[in-house]
């Protein structure tokens, strides 16, 4: 019992000082501005939709989540200090609230380390009077949230327009969305 104690902290502090490191290397890329001019749009002929993500500057594993972002989508970043504001601004609840948000140029709203993939299928067929999708806290295996091969599965909850969320879009073990 006390070895699997040690194994455990220690697996624990690993993860902790990975994303320490991974904050405090961040740099920079060509990605990111500081200014909240908005988006131009992409021609519908790329299929690409392109998203301003609000982030702080120092959080690791919001840099991760921007790099699976970019995989399928134009990302620009807007790295600022007090997150809250924005989040205000899109009325997110505080139980949906995660370290960073994605805004479409149409509006549409991304809280958390929500999946690529749920967000494509959100995007085709978005419900009426829905905001977007959130991912409230830090699932271990989500984007940007890579522990080694550990996964849990977690709910990515639809978002209203009135600032409610009283159902589940789907739910994800990873990156892996379920259907």
């Amino acid at each position: 019992m006390i070895k699997f104690k040690k194994t455990t902290l220690a697996i624990a502090s690993a993860a902790v000082l990975t994303i320490a490191i991974a904050g405090t290397s961040y740099s920079q890329s060509n990605t990111e501005s500081t200014d909240n001019k908005p988006l131009s749009k992409v021609s519908t002929t790329l299929g690409t939709t392109q998203m301003l993500v609000h982030k702080d500057p120092n959080c690791g594993c919001c840099k991760g989540w921007v790099e699976q972002l970019s995989s399928a989508f134009v990302a620009k970043v807007n790295n600022t200090s007090d997150i809250t504001v924005i989040k205000d601004k899109y009325n997110l609840s505080l139980q949906h609230r995660s370290c960073h948000t994605a805004v479409t140029d149409d509006g549409f709203v991304f809280e958390g380390h929500v999946p690529n993939t749920a967000m494509k299928s959100f995007l085709a067929n978005p419900p009426e009077g829905s905001l977007g999708l959130a991912v409230p806290g830090m699932p271990i295996g989500s984007p940007g949230m890579e522990v080694g091969n550990k996964t849990m599965r977690y709910p990515i909850y639809l978002l209203n327009k009135d600032g409610s969320s009283d159902s589940i879009y789907a739910y994800a073990t990873g990156k892996v969305v379920e259907s």
